[in-house]
């Protein structure tokens, strides 16, 4: 099994900046690398009459086209110094009811710019600029958090990468009355004004006959909470062709005396997150089991500042974590669910499989229950640059005092990185 968390390494290391000179435009073209993504995503979603709880962060409308483009510039402009410019278009067509248009003037926007200095001597570069944060609690993919700060990296221990970052500035939005901060799912529990200040070490070693690559990191938001979290994964053969890889994790903080206040001292709460996954891998098959903790059943606490996180690996499923009292990114609830999934991958390019993922939410509100998700998914690998995939999702609330209902949701896509 390929380990995700690996990629937080690539991710904390990557730098390039651009800037304009006197160069000749044939030579300048020949000093720039280009890269990017192209996405499309077709979504429809439904719910019965009584489905209990907020919909705003499932899949809700009936036919939703949505495009995303990132087309990213670096180059090299001294010696040890690179810059890097990454420009973003992001749009969405309604394509049913009397809303319906198709959205011409979305434009592109600088998504990220920031300068790179490398010293090879000490394996230390330093990021300055606008950029993506790429840590445990912040989805690291294309729809990440970004912020304005400094990002300090160093790999002189083998095995080893050592990262320090303060940031701020963050890519805050208004919708309606809620803040939103950049493309994703931003806690709405934090002050988004402050600082963040941290630390990580990330780590890749051969142990016990296999790869161990654990993780820790350290972080404080000014005037919200002190977040920790430890992430270890190992992974083994432990037959002829039959791969075996376990992963826990624990994420946990303790709010700040002025985010107490401003919720109440009896509202919000720190948080801790459990989660604990096994994933055997044989002859094409796949299947993992797996279960998590968190949340408090009478406070707000908070697991990650954004979306899920960069958790993916610890998870299953599609939408049961968006429903009311299981976000991650902050809800009042204590939630446990186990999970299992399964699959089946022919000629190393397509593969067809599910999950199923059951538990509940506890609360004194009385907005607590039981729920379910079952998940039909196919993915078809065409190239290494070009990616198919889709989901059906099944998602049942049923509340202690309440209603209950069904959620119903199918997703499409198409992937190209270059």
């Amino acid at each position: 099994m390929k380990l995700v968390k690996l990629s937080l390494v690539a991710a904390l290391t990557a730098g390039a900046f651009s800037v304009a000179s006197a160069t000749p435009v044939e030579e300048a073209i020949k000093n720039i690398d280009v890269s990017g993504v192209l996405r499309y995503r077709y979504e429809s979603g439904s719910f019965d009459k009584k489905f209990p709880g907020g919909k705003s962060d499932l899949i809700t409308s009936k036919q939703n086209h949505l495009y995303r483009a990132q087309i990213n510039f670096s180059a090299a402009i001294a010696d040890n110094f690179k810059t890097f410019v990454q420009f973003d278009y992001n749009s969405k067509d309604g394509g049913f009811g009397k809303n319906n248009i198709s959205n011409t003037s979305d434009g592109l926007h600088v998504r990220q710019l920031y300068l790179t200095y490398t010293n090879e001597d000490v394996a230390t570069s330093v990021i300055a600029g606008k950029q993506q944060l790429n840590t445990i609690w912040t989805d690291n993919e294309i729809d990440g958090l970004v912020g304005t700060g400094v990002k300090v990296v160093n790999n002189s221990i083998d095995g080893l990468t050592l990262a320090a970052f303060a940031m701020d500035s963050f890519n805050e939005k208004v919708v309606g009355s809620q803040q939103k901060y950049g493309d994703s799912d931003a806690s709405p529990y934090l002050n988004w004004d402050k600082n963040i200040y941290g630390a990580a070490a990330i780590g890749s070693y051969e142990a016990l006959s296999g790869q161990l690559n654990p993780q820790l990191w350290l972080a404080y938001m000014d005037e919200n909470a002190f977040m920790y979290a430890l992430d270890v994964a190992y992974n083994t053969t432990i037959f002829d062709g039959v791969n075996w890889t376990l992963e826990g994790a624990y994420l946990g903080n303790s709010l700040d005396n002025k985010l107490k206040d401003a919720f109440g001292k009896d509202s919000a709460t720190g948080g801790n997150f459990f989660a604990l996954r096994g994933t055997i891998e044989v002859n094409g098959w796949d299947a993992s089991l797996g279960g998590l903790y968190y949340g408090d059943k009478e406070k707000a606490s908070v697991t990650v500042i954004e979306d899920q996180g960069n958790l993916g690996s610890l998870l299953a499923g599609q939408e049961i974590f968006y429903t009311d009292g299981s976000q991650l990114n902050g809800s009042v609830g204590r939630n446990i669910f186990g999970y299992v999934t399964a699959g089946y991958t022919f000629n190393e390019t397509v593969r067809v499989g599910g999950d199923f993922v059951y538990g509940g939410t506890k609360t004194d509100i009385h907005e607590g229950g039981k729920k379910l998700e079952a998940v039909a998914r196919v993915d078809y690998k065409y190239s290494p640059k070009l990616d198919f995939s889709a989901f059906y999702s099944y998602v049942n609330v049923d509340r202690d005092h309440g209603d209950k209902g069904d959620h119903n949701a199918v997703r499409l896509q198409a992937l190209y990185k270059f």
